[in-house]
């Protein structure tokens, strides 16, 4: 099969000399922030050398989705020039039944980067986020954000045919598609202590088995076949949500619906971020600038 148009689905934990994420802002300091440049310059490689692996194979296009937390963890300036890259505030997107935004039937093939474990993974890099699918012929499958990203590809028809992940999420995927090609970047003693490959290593085998899997992959779309419900975890693989899931025909719709009945969900109306006018929640722009006291 030729593969011409590639979907990257990027996320930052799993990525080789990353061993735990960004500290939130109210505990930013030079250090944190210089550990959170950091890992965004090795996630951007990574994606840099799938991308040149995909060109070299033979893709025509390829569009990445940075997408962990806010995502805007990939740095513009520093991607191959022939990258298309979805980033941006998750929130927005998710609300809106995307997702991965333009993972549709006009891409040939998935490609996951810097995948990170399940929650309730013992020797997982930053274990969390868990969704848990039950489907009406009984198939019952606790999914990683990985093969949440190739359910979603396998009901649009597309196959995922290369991961890059710490040990515990390749074999996961994996488990789920024998024909997976891969490179495991790292292997956890615990959820942040682990023994990872040169991040310079990483890029080299990313870039030659992305080539390997565009040229060589057998793999078929991975499909859930409905109806199914999910329910989705956070830290604790034990709490689901939401406690009666909507049974849909397709993954997809079981995951979106489930995306809106969970306690952090805010409808887009409701997201106000002060720069959407005229629908924004407030009835016109602010004035004055956000700083208090700056008009006087």
């Amino acid at each position: 099969m030729k593969f011409k148009n590639i979907y990257i689905a990027a996320d930052i934990e799993g990525v080789a000399g990353v061993v735990f994420y960004e500290h939130f802002d109210k505990d930013m300091s030079m250090l944190n922030y210089e550990l959170l440049h950091r890992n965004r310059v090795l996630l951007t490689e990574e994606i840099n050398a799938a991308a040149r692996g995909a060109f070299n194979a033979g893709a025509e296009k390829v569009v990445v989705h940075d997408n962990h937390r806010d995502g805007y963890n990939i740095i513009p300036e520093l991607i191959d020039e022939r990258i298309e890259l979805i980033h941006g505030r998750a929130e927005q997107h998710f609300s809106m039944g995307l997702p991965h935004p333009d993972l549709d039937d006009n891409m040939d093939a998935l490609i996951i980067i810097g995948a990170h474990a399940k929650a309730g993974t013992v020797d997982g890099c930053t274990p969390h986020s868990l969704a848990h699918t039950e489907s009406e012929s009984g198939q019952i499958y606790d999914f990683s954000e990985a093969a949440i990203s190739m359910a979603l590809a396998g009901d649009c028809g597309i196959p995922c045919i290369f991961i890059a992940a710490d040990k515990a999420t390749v074999e996961d995927a994996v488990s789920l598609n024998q024909s997976l090609k891969y490179v495991i970047t790292k292997k956890n003693y615990a959820s942040q202590v682990t023994r990872t490959i040169s991040p310079l290593l990483s890029r080299k085998l990313i870039s030659s088995g992305v080539i390997d899997a565009m040229k060589n992959s057998v793999s078929e779309p991975f499909v859930i076949k409905g109806p199914c419900t999910v329910r989705v975890a956070d830290r604790n693989p034990s709490v689901l949500w939401p406690a009666k899931p909507k049974k849909c025909n397709t993954f997809t719709d079981a995951l979106n619906s489930t995306l809106r009945n969970v306690p952090w969900y805010k409808p887009v109306d409701k997201i106000d971020d002060g720069w959407r006018y005229p629908d924004s929640l407030r009835s016109a722009p602010d004035t004055k600038w956000n700083i208090p006291g700056c008009d006087k």
